[in-house]
C-alpha cells in the first residue's frame, strides 16, 4: 500500500485512499462479506496483466512466478468460499509479518532508531498474531485497521513531499 500512495505523489487522487480508508471504518461487516471476492478478482488481474508484461517485455523487472502465485491465491479465494476468509487472514498476516522483517533488517542495518517504526513493528505482529489465530473472529477488526492505516499513511506521505 505503502508504494502505491508514494506513486501517487502529490496528485488530490490520493485522497480517494482517505476516502476509502472512511469506507472501511465504517462498513467493515460488509467489505468482509465481499473481500475474498473483491481481493481474488484483483490478484486475478494482477496476475493476468503482469504474466502479460513479462512475456511481452521480458526486460522488465515484473515478478513472473510472484504474478503466477498471485493469480492461483485469486483463483482460490473465488472457489473457496467458506474458507476464503481464514485464507486470506493468514495470507494478510504473513505479507504483512514479512514487511515487518525488512523493518527489522532496515533497523539492524541502519542502526537507526525510530519510536514510531518500532512501535509499528510490535503493534504489526501483534495484530498478524491475532489475525492467523483467530481468522474469522478478527477479521473485521483488521478492515478498520486498514482503513485507519489508509488515512494515516496518506497524510504522513503528503507531509513527507
Amino acid at each position: 500500500m505503502r508504494s502505491l500512495i508514494s506513486n501517487l505523489k502529490k496528485d488530490k487522487q490520493v485522497y480517494v485512499f482517505v476516502a476509502l480508508g472512511i469506507v472501511l471504518i465504517l462498513f467493515p461487516d460488509r467489505i468482509a462479506e465481499y473481500a475474498p471476492h473483491i481481493v481474488g478478482v484483483a490478484l486475478i488481474l494482477y496476475s493476468v496483466v503482469n504474466i502479460f508484461m513479462e512475456l511481452r517485455f521480458p526486460e522488465s523487472t515484473i515478478s513472473l512466478g510472484d504474478a503466477v502465485v498471485r493469480g492461483v491465491l485469486g483463483v482460490i479465494l473465488l472457489l473457496e468460499t467458506g474458507q476464503a476468509i481464514a485464507i486470506l487472514s493468514i495470507v494478510w498476516a504473513v505479507l504483512s509479518l514479512n514487511d515487518v522483517a525488512e523493518e527489522i533488517n532496515d533497523f539492524y542495518r541502519t542502526r537507526k532508531f525510530r519510536f514510531v517504526g518500532a512501535v509499528s513493528i510490535v503493534l504489526t505482529i501483534i495484530f498478524s498474531a491475532m489475525l492467523m489465530l483467530d481468522p474469522f473472529g478478527h477479521f473485521v477488526f483488521h478492515i478498520r485497521i486498514l482503513g485507519l492505516e489508509m488515512i494515516a499513511e496518506t497524510f504522513i506521505r503528503r507531509r513527507e513531499d
